[in-house]
């Protein structure tokens, strides 16, 4: 816990988990205020998002086996997620266009997990892996804890659009601390 590598990974995880928690709380509700779709067709985008994060995930995992810098395959598609997430917010694209937007949004951030997990690996002391990672991936539940307090306050104001713009500068945040883990692991595993 005394390294700041680990924080940096808790930070990663605990960002990136707070857009997890929008799009799998909110999104339902934001689709039919925004755009007038259905119930059944909501529910159908939600799980197309996870459909297609799990796609991504089987091909991340290609991508973060021929690459060293898993960082920044983290980082490009955290970005690509974010930007198509703050695309959904704008409402341009009709009610079809931001469903198939936001499904696409969970194949950008599927890619990025399995470089994710590499990521944490290479952050890891040796010796250490079941502590950092027990510390690290409390991440997950302390932005699940802290997303609908932030978020839902959006939602009771009726800021769909916001709501979606504040998830995706949350992940771009969380792109800012994948950067700071390879980084930082990269000074710590440089030869002297």
């Amino acid at each position: 816990m005394k390294l700041p590598v680990v924080w940096w990974c808790f930070g990663f995880f605990m960002l990136s988990t707070m857009t997890l928690a929008v799009v799998q709380s909110f999104s339902v509700s934001i689709l039919k205020a925004m755009h007038g779709v259905s119930f059944e067709a909501a529910t159908l985008t939600l799980t197309a998002y996870m459909l297609c994060g799990a796609v991504g995930m089987f091909v991340g995992g290609f991508i973060a086996a021929r690459t060293d810098n898993s960082d920044r395959v983290v980082a490009i598609a955290m970005s690509v997620a974010a930007v198509l997430l703050a695309l959904c917010g704008t409402g341009l694209f009709g009610a079809l266009g931001t469903m198939v937007v936001l499904a696409g949004t969970g194949f950008a951030v599927g890619i990025g997990g399995p470089s994710r997990d590499m990521m944490i690996k290479k952050a890891t002391p040796q010796g250490a892996t079941g502590r950092v990672y027990g510390m690290v991936y409390s991440g997950l539940d302390v932005g699940f804890a802290i997303s609908p307090i932030l978020f839902g306050g959006f939602m009771d104001r009726g800021w769909y659009g916001a709501t979606l713009f504040g998830a995706a500068a949350v992940l771009l945040l969380s792109v800012v601390a994948a950067v700071g883990v390879g980084q930082r692991t990269s000074r710590r595993t440089a030869p002297n």
